[in-house]
């Protein structure tokens, strides 16, 4: 059995047992903030492509603040937090108020977002995944990934989870070896994009995890530079127009039925573009995957392979990526 999926079996069947003794589960919502809501989305976008269940997502805020009616003892809420995003600790109690069955996905079993919930399922989340390629699957986007693939088989008769368990799997191989072989791109990059103050960042399919996440978290957090997250198949939508030889994109390529809309991207950006950077997945070796399931695995390989490219960047900039402005410094 892959790591980390027996504690997912043991919370998700005793979370089941709570829900088919009120009726049954009818919707599933995830809630975090930053980059605990953009680690969930792979997991979602799995759910609305394969099941019959209702998947939503929510900033935990907003989910305190503007809680959907349908919230009730059907509900299964997911909430992460590595340590205790007040935020989301706060939706996860909102959501048991409700009657909601809830699940706290974090780096520590002592955490209050493990202990608000009714359940919770402990991930890694110091990138150790850089030391050992095997714990690539382990963080906090793998453990909802798996705990998605868990719903699929329980309540969809998924057919493909075997597939998919397998590819969990193979992806330590693949990491490992992405890891190794980008590293002197990793500096031609670095050495490229020092200077740049103001990026776009473009993905598709479950790949728009990256997108979202390397701009929110990587730039503008971590790197304190503008950056606009931009979906592959909006980008001709509005956004190509500030297209030009000098703005700097990010644009990431995935395996399965959205390369379209990359490939589109990508030759517009080599017609019109000039300072740009494509990161494939498919060169990457994610294509290994079984066909079926390897879409559903874009942004679990690209997520910390972008990070290792924008990290390189950093340290050419003298800038680490632990660098914060206001957040942990100030009441806001």
């Amino acid at each position: 059995m892959i790591k980390g999926m027996q504690e997912v079996n043991e919370v998700m069947a005793k979370a089941k047992a709570d829900l088919d003794a009120n009726g049954g589960l009818k919707q599933v919502i995830f809630v975090a903030c930053g980059g605990s809501f953009a680690s969930s989305y792979p997991a979602r976008y799995l759910l609305n492509q394969e099941s019959s269940l209702r998947v939503q997502g929510y900033n935990s805020s907003e989910f305190v603040h503007a809680t959907p009616k349908s919230v009730d003892q059907n509900t299964l809420v997911i909430g992460t937090s590595t340590k205790a995003t007040p935020e989301t600790v706060q939706a996860l109690q909102v959501a048991k108020d409700k009657g909601a069955v809830t699940i706290g996905l974090s780096g520590y079993a002592d955490s209050l977002t493990a202990q608000t919930a009714r359940y919770y399922v402990t991930y890694y989340h110091a990138d150790e995944w850089y030391q050992d390629p095997s714990l690539v699957h382990c963080n906090s986007q793998g453990t909802a990934l798996k705990i998605a693939f868990w719903l699929l088989k329980e309540y969809d008769h998924y057919a493909y989870f075997d597939q998919a368990m397998e590819a969990f799997e193979k992806m330590r191989d693949i990491y490992g070896a992405a890891y190794a072989a980008v590293k002197p791109q990793t500096a031609k990059f670095a050495m490229t994009y020092k200077d740049d103050q103001v990026w776009n960042v473009m993905s598709s399919g479950a790949a728009w995890e990256v997108a979202y996440s390397d701009a929110f978290c990587f730039f503008q957090e971590m790197q304190t530079v503008h950056c606009v997250p931009v979906h592959s198949g909006e980008y001709f939508h509005g956004a190509f127009e500030t297209c030009d030889k000098d703005l700097a994109i990010l644009l990431f390529k995935s395996v399965g039925r959205t390369r379209p809309l990359d490939e589109r991207a990508q030759r517009f950006l080599d017609q019109f573009g000039g300072h740009h950077w494509v990161i494939d997945a498919a060169q990457l070796g994610l294509n290994q995957l079984d066909e079926h399931v390897a879409e559903y695995f874009n942004a679990l390989l690209l997520h910390p392979i972008s990070k290792q490219f924008i990290a390189a960047m950093g340290d050419v900039r003298m800038h680490p990526m632990s660098y914060r402005r206001y957040m942990w410094k100030f009441d806001y």
